[in-house]
């Protein structure tokens, strides 16, 4: 796989669990100061067009209302995951 400027590739990382929240929160703050403003009219556009390199292609624009749902699906994926990995954790007290 090709790294990617900017994007974390430290495998032996271990975070503390402070560092680990703070970046979470930020990641929220995010994506709250863009839904926020959003209107109906916004929701039903489409985004900008892509520019630069990369996947899925230069000058391709989105429904905003799909980009949000699939944030919230990979949201809701990682809770799923995080409440199994807890369940298994806690089973082994």
């Amino acid at each position: 796989m090709d790294r990617r400027e900017g994007v974390p590739w430290d495998r032996d990382a271990r975070p503390s669990l402070k560092e680990a929240l703070t970046l979470r929160h930020d990641a929220m703050a995010l994506v709250r100061r863009v839904v926020d403003p959003l209107t109906d009219e916004q929701l039903g556009g489409r985004t900008a067009p892509l520019v630069g390199p990369g996947w899925p292609g230069e000058g391709e624009t989105f429904p905003v209302r799909e980009c949000l749902l699939v944030v919230l699906n990979e949201e809701w994926q990682h809770r799923l995951y995080a409440e199994r990995d807890l369940a298994v954790l806690e089973a082994r007290v």
